[in-house]
């Protein structure tokens, strides 16, 4: 599709798509009309620039690859927020980054949400991650706010 091929990629990060598709099939980018009734197709960005829905395996920072979501379940995906469980993988940096594994927490919780019109169309601009570590609820915040692709 022409729409995804204009997608940039930031170098701090992945990105999450949104664009709609009109009960006819044609795409509506960004701030295009939309006809009634157009579904909304929510997509992620990968680190090398591929859009993908519902993804079973998504690294969060591309930079470094330290923080990524294997074995994914969407249980809810829609135009405001996704929802799923997923085995974590973070790297704790213990006793620093470089010394240090991803250690993996199984039956975390991932949400998305905040989507924010840009110039790429409808981002979510929010990642939160829920898990436990040493018996505790932890929570990991990721936020796109501030990466270029997000500028008007």
């Amino acid at each position: 599709m022409a729409v995804l091929s204009s997608i940039a990629v930031a170098a701090a990060g992945s990105l999450v798509y949104v664009f709609g598709i009109s009960a006819s099939g044609s795409a509506a980018a960004g701030g295009a009309s939309r006809s009634p009734g157009a579904v909304v197709v929510v997509r992620m960005l990968t680190c090398a620039g591929k859009p993908v829905l519902k993804p079973v395996n998504f690294v969060i920072s591309c930079a470094d690859a330290n923080s990524e979501l294997t074995a994914t379940h969407w249980t809810r995906w829609t135009a405001k927020e996704a929802v799923g469980t997923t085995r974590f993988g973070l790297n704790l940096c213990n006793p620093y980054c470089a010394a240090s594994k991803i250690s993996y927490f199984p039956k975390s919780t991932v949400r998305l949400s905040a989507p924010v019109q840009t110039k790429h169309g409808r981002l979510f601009s929010k990642l939160v991650v829920t898990y436990k570590l040493h018996g505790k609820d932890r929570r990991f915040p990721f936020s796109w706010a501030g990466i270029p692709a997000f500028a008007k």
